[in-house]
């Protein structure tokens, strides 16, 4: 690779870098000068590596799930419900303290910005996965409402309020996803189908 292309790349790196860090500090939508300013480049470079702000966007999103998603895996199916939904909640855990700052930017932009509304839809979708495997087979016995349920208890929004208005640390909104989709589970597991 070529010394122009290598620093061509390095360039549009520091651009997108420079967008997640001023979304992470709460600028919903940085200018092309901060972002610049940021990044250390001149304001027309942004320009150069993207045809507009919200190609920015998306590719700032998509930078954002390819570093910090991979944390989610597939529980090993032969583990008792208990490991598998431990280690469910530890990797989710792990997951939305990596993507707070900027997911809580996503969320209440969600409404009026495409790219936002896309990344959480696929998001939201990946984490009902990742949980329906760490929860099979024995999901697959509850009821559509108690999934649901189940699907709320594990969610990043749930993790919010635990961690940002309640307080409590990682280690005790752990504990409370864990007792919320084990309590959730169990008692869905004791209804009768009808």
């Amino acid at each position: 690779m070529d010394g122009r292309v290598a620093r061509g790349n390095r360039n549009r790196q520091a651009v997108v870098d420079a967008t997640l860090a001023l979304v992470a500090e709460g600028q919903s939508f940085p200018t092309a000068q901060a972002i610049a300013t940021r990044a250390g480049v001149a304001p027309r470079s942004v320009f150069h590596h993207f045809p507009d702000l919200d190609a920015l966007f998306a590719e700032a999103a998509d930078t954002q799930a390819r570093r910090h998603w991979s944390v989610l895996q597939p529980p090993a199916p032969d583990q008792p419900l208990a490991d598998r939904l431990a280690a469910a909640v530890t990797q989710r855990a792990d997951l939305y303290e990596r993507i707070s700052a900027i997911r809580r930017v996503a969320v209440r932009h969600e409404h009026d910005w495409p790219v936002a509304a896309r990344r959480l839809r696929e998001s939201r979708s990946a984490l009902r996965r990742h949980l329906r495997a760490a929860m099979s087979p024995e999901i697959r016995g509850v009821d559509r409402a108690s999934a649901a349920a189940l699907e709320a208890a594990g969610s990043w929004e749930t993790w919010e309020v635990l961690r940002r208005h309640q307080a409590l640390s990682v280690a005790a909104a752990t504990a409370a996803v864990t007792a919320l989709l084990t309590s959730t589970l169990e008692r869905a597991l004791a209804v009768p189908s009808p």
